[in-house]
């Protein structure tokens, strides 16, 4: 640490001390004699007396000379400057990076984080010189490789800032830190970070960053969050029923996440559909526990609809809301393709089920349809799948259509299992003949499918288990979500389930003609194949979320080449990026600006979908470090060199001047300078005292 002035030229001032010299001798001087005739009352003055008053006067000069002395160091105002602070000396290229996430929605006695983050910002940037420059910013935002600006410019942005949903951890700011000053015009760089520095998402456990080498920059962090935070709030949520249908009733089951201390009673649940609330509850949650709750409520519309769950949990707000979107189907388009009639299937599709628009072609004008207007395709008799037709039918499934297979007599197993192992279902062996038949008793009831189609059964009836003379042993595929609907008693399938991209697959292994099997005889087939297309026309669609800072691109199921736009609330259209591929439409949201809702998806007036967007759960997580914690974080992770600085705009104005100017002192030295002046006026009054 060094000693020096801002202003040396004032301590010329101190020839002053001069002129309390001059005064003081010229008192001093020999007194004029004058002769008396009798001096002995003069030989009677006490040699005390003379010397009392000498050591009074020398005093008065010490004091004047004192205050003389530390008044003009006082306007010469000096200063401790650091040993690194002379490499640090001059203009300055400002960098201020401002949390802008929902957690900052929290606060304290002084309000919101985020307008607290605001103010300081306005102090930093007020407390440098007009000569320096500044470059601001949101972690929402973070403008890479952009210009510096003036001191009113940088203030003027500071007004364009809101609340979004973009968390970036401190280790990613860092990693920044040469693109943030890749325009800096100064040699000395300083990067301040306004932030609550939440654990789940500014502080998580990531890799450290090595500083060492940056020698002409200082980190800077400014933590708001001095007091623990409760919080209460839907950690996820999902529509359980897999058949949606007007007026039947729908469960929505979500968790409860209670991040307090304290347990919560009496918290309102509230689910609202369009608007109307359709269900409620209430409820309790222990201190920092969980819980999950189930919720049944009945849509009265088809088509799809966006809803909400609400909480009462106040005064933290951002996150009372979890929207979720449904689709309730109306009429579906079906396409039953044939390549081996089944009179059984055409008259399920053509007569009884109508509820379906079913359409059903030769197997041999399959090239001339588009896939992407139909909701679920059934390929009736099976027997060979072409490159060409196995490129078709696996975009159809990546994009949520799904499929229903019944092979045919004489398959080409060649070509059929090349594209069920490239679906990710399996491979068939040869024919297998049952000669008096198996029954296909395994069934798994739990299955959504056979939901409600045995409620009135007794516990002594049995099931009439239909039986199989033929079928296509399947080697499962295990590597995909596969579940057996339907199998022979050693376990074979008869009906498999395949989980795939946003698509089912659902496969037969036997043929519905009266040489292979007698289920299309049996009453079990009616409804089970009414409640499998139920499940193909909406297994893809039930619900459509998106988390607001991890989005996934979005495959949107359209036969136009229009643009696709996103509509909120409010009305305002939105029109995100988008490319067709193979007969669906992608969109991708990761550089839109968008706000928890519920979005309408339109192409030229049509509604195409509707997609929930929320927050991500880790910003509902109110555990943040206190300035302590934080200064211990950053030290063991070898990042002791940035700074932790108290969040007032007092200190932070006086700890910029401090470094920009060294530890100022001339309050000191006023203060001595007075001390001096009261102490010579005290002893003055003191000796008029005595003499009186």
């Amino acid at each position: 640490m060094t000693f020096t002035f801002l202003n040396p030229a004032l301590l010329w001032g101190l020839l002053a001390l001069a002129v309390p010299f001059i005064v003081h001798f010229f008192n001093l001087q020999r007194p004029r004699q004058v002769l008396f005739s009798n001096v002995a009352f003069v030989r009677e003055v006490k040699k005390t007396v003379v010397r009392r008053v000498q050591f009074q006067q020398w005093l008065l000069l010490l004091l004047r000379l004192l205050a003389i002395t530390f008044l003009v160091l006082a306007f010469a105002n000096p200063v401790i400057v650091r040993e690194n602070q002379e490499a640090l000396a001059g203009n300055r290229s400002v960098a201020i990076v401002i949390d802008n996430s929902y957690s900052m929605g929290a606060g304290n006695e002084k309000g919101a984080y985020f307008p607290q983050a605001i103010s300081l910002a306005r102090n930093i940037i007020r407390a440098y010189t007009r000569q320096d420059e500044f470059v601001v910013m949101t972690t929402s935002d973070l403008r890479l490789n952009s210009n510096f600006a003036g001191q009113e410019e940088a203030l003027e942005g500071l007004r364009a800032f809101s609340p979004r949903q973009n968390t970036r951890s401190h280790s990613e700011l860092l990693e920044f830190r040469d693109a943030l000053f890749a325009r800096a015009n100064h040699q000395t760089h300083e990067l301040y970070f306004l932030s609550d520095f939440q654990y789940s998402t500014v502080l998580p456990d990531s890799g450290t960053v090595d500083l060492s080498t940056d020698s002409s920059l200082t980190i800077k962090y400014l933590p708001l969050a001095r007091r623990p935070q409760s919080n209460v709030y839907v950690a996820n949520h999902a529509i359980r029923s897999r058949i949606l249908e007007a007026g039947k009733p729908v469960s929505l089951t979500m968790t409860l996440v209670n991040d307090g201390g304290n347990p919560v009673s009496d918290l309102s649940v509230r689910v609202l559909l369009e608007g109307q609330v359709v269900a409620i509850n209430n409820t309790e949650l222990p201190a920092g526990g969980t819980r999950d709750l189930d919720l049944t409520f009945t849509p009265n519309g088809s088509g799809w609809l966006g809803g909400y769950i609400e909480l009462d949990d106040n005064p933290i707000d951002f996150d009372n809301r979890r929207y979720f979107s449904l689709y309730v189907p109306s009429e579906e388009k079906v396409l039953v393709v044939e390549n081996q009639p089944s009179r059984n299937v055409n008259i399920l599709y053509a007569n009884l089920f109508s509820q379906f628009d079913a359409t059903v072609i030769d197997a041999r004008n399959l090239s001339a349809q588009r896939l992407d207007g139909y909701q679920s395709l059934v390929l009736v008799g099976l027997t060979s799948v072409s490159s060409g037709l196995s490129d078709q039918l696996q975009a159809y499934v990546e994009g949520g259509g799904s499929l229903l297979i019944f092979p045919g007599e004489g398959a080409d197993l060649s070509s059929l299992n090349r594209y069920l192992r490239a679906a990710g279902v399996g491979s068939f062996d040869p024919v297998r003949s049952l000669p008096d038949g198996s029954p296909v008793s395994g069934v798994d009831l739990a299955h959504p499918v056979f939901a409600g189609m045995f409620a009135s059964q007794r516990d002594d009836q049995r099931f009439d288990a239909p039986l199989a003379y033929r079928y296509y042993p399947l080697e499962v595929d295990n590597n995909h979500i596969q579940n057996r609907i339907l199998s022979l008693e050693n376990g074979a399938p008869i009906l498999l389930e395949t989980h795939r991209d946003e698509g089912l697959i659902y496969t037969f292994t036997l043929f519905p003609g009266d040489s292979w099997t007698d289920l299309h005889m049996k009453t079990l087939f009616s409804p089970l194949m009414f409640r499998l297309t139920q499940i193909m026309n909406q297994s893809p669609q039930v619900q459509s979320n998106q988390e607001i800072g991890a989005y996934t691109p979005k495959k949107i199921r359209t036969q136009k080449q229009a643009l696709i736009n996103l509509i909120d609330a409010e009305g305002r259209a939105f029109t995100p990026e988008q490319y067709v591929q193979g007969g669906y439409t992608t969109l991708n949201f990761e550089r839109m600006e968008l706000h928890e809702g519920v979005y309408t998806v339109e192409q030229e007036g049509e509604v195409l979908e509707k997609i929930a967007f929320n927050i991500s759960d880790l910003e509902s997580k109110l555990a943040y470090a206190s300035p302590g914690d934080l200064a211990s974080y950053l030290e063991a992770r070898g990042l002791g060199r940035i700074s932790v600085l108290e969040a007032t705009p007092e200190a932070i104005s006086d700890q910029i001047r401090e470094e920009k100017e060294g530890m100022p002192l001339w309050k000191f030295c006023l203060w001595l300078a007075l001390a001096a002046l009261a102490a010579e006026i005290l002893l003055l009054a003191w000796s008029q005292i005595r003499r009186r």
